[in-house]
């Protein structure tokens, strides 16, 4: 049977074991979280090794892949993570020698992952991006006061540092006193800015109806083979955060702008491009690149692209699958969050019953749910269900 590896095995990660598997390829899961690491119990997957917190010691995954270089050379390894981007872009050259990783190189994935340098990038190619700051001291800080409008975003630059330290992926900050105790306490009074902290303008309107993304697959000719475009339709947590609803649709302003910018990077292989309409100047401006399959890439499937085979098929068969059209109007929708947050955060949401209930009645792909493999649905309830008990009790 034809193998991968794949590197974590939470949502993600099964959602990409099952687009394999449903081609008849294995999946070998390499997992260290406890909570979400369903993709073990899935029917496709053929072997399962658990390493506890690998990615805080990533000595113990290369050791295992080392071990394994005899019986796995020649295996792709596939992340679906940030931080397993990052340990595959970090030991490519070394890996390369007994797998096929797809990730690009370090000096590639540092520009993408690091938003103040891909702004940066962007800007000089003529695309809209939000506006930032990057004060490195407390007078720059100062200096800027007159020039910061309030509310405004205070977020990481290197996204994946900052959300294995904390549970939110930015703050919000309505003050300049707010913002300079924030800035300070995340910076270490300014003598460690390990998440390259930025101040970013706030683009008015609803994530729901204004974040788009656009994804493809580019081979290793340069030809692009496949691509489409959704939009957020929900999130976890609700202002800032993961996708819980997506729809795909057509989205007129996005294709040539994420194509141009790809190509300016020299990008080969799959990427998300997030971008957010700006009702003030009528832009889409440029979000972030993720350089990995994304959380709801059981959509693409479900939309007649198997983003998974694409890559496989290129990277390992050598052989191009290209696609040239989607299917419109398909929502993705994550099962326990929507569930979770609509009853938590149904006043903040301020969304109609109907709202609500509208992804559920169309066209529809559920993340995790599937008749044809259980457990994975079954052991993510259960663990969920465990823990909110337990914190019921006490």
């Amino acid at each position: 049977m034809e193998k991968v590896i794949i590197l974590t095995g939470r949502e993600l990660g099964y959602q990409v074991v099952k687009a394999l598997g449903k081609q008849g390829i294995g999946s070998i899961v390499i997992y260290g979280h406890e909570r979400d690491e369903i993709a073990q119990y899935s029917r496709y997957a053929v072997e399962s090794h658990k390493l506890p917190r690998f990615f805080d010691e990533t000595g113990l995954v290369m050791d295992l892949l080392m071990r394994k270089a005899d019986k796995w050379r020649g295996t792709m390894i596939i992340p679906t993570s940030d931080h397993g981007v990052k340990f595959l872009a970090d030991n490519r050259d070394s890996l390369s020698d007994h797998y096929i990783v797809p990730t690009p190189g370090p000096d590639l994935i540092d520009t993408i992952v690091n938003k103040k340098s891909l702004y940066a990038l962007a800007r000089d190619i003529g695309i809209a991006v939000p506006g930032i700051h990057c004060p490195r001291s407390m007078d720059e800080l100062n200096m800027l006061k007159g020039n910061i409008t309030f509310p405004c975003l205070l977020k990481p630059g290197l996204g994946h540092l900052f959300s294995s330290r904390f549970d939110f992926k930015m703050m919000e900050i309505y003050s300049y006193d707010d913002l300079v105790r924030n800035y300070i306490n995340l910076t270490q009074d300014f003598t460690h800015d390990e998440f390259n902290m930025m101040i970013c303008d706030i683009i008015p309107g609803p994530d729901s109806k204004q974040m788009v993304q656009y994804v493809s697959y580019i081979d290793q000719s340069g030809e692009l083979l496949a691509s489409m475009t959704s939009r957020k339709m929900r999130q976890d947590p609700p202002r800032y955060g993961q996708g819980r609803i997506a729809k795909s649709e057509k989205v007129a302003g996005v294709d040539e702008q994420s194509r141009k910018l790809l190509s300016e990077l020299g990008y080969r292989g799959f990427s998300e491009i997030e971008w957010k309409y700006d009702p003030r100047d009528g832009s889409y401006k440029l979000i972030e690149i993720n350089p990995r399959f994304i959380f709801y890439i059981g959509l693409c499937v479900a939309c007649g692209i198997n983003f998974p085979y694409i890559q496989y098929a290129d990277l390992v068969l050598n052989k191009k699958v290209r696609v040239d059209s989607f299917r419109e109007n398909v929502y993705w929708i994550h099962e326990y969050k929507d569930v979770l947050h609509t009853v938590l955060n149904h006043r903040m949401e301020t969304l109609s019953f109907w709202d609500y209930a509208r992804p559920y009645l169309g066209k529809k792909s559920l993340a995790i749910l599937d008749l044809k493999d259980m457990r994975p649905f079954y052991e993510q309830w259960r663990q969920h269900g465990t823990n909110m008990l337990r914190k019921w009790r006490s």
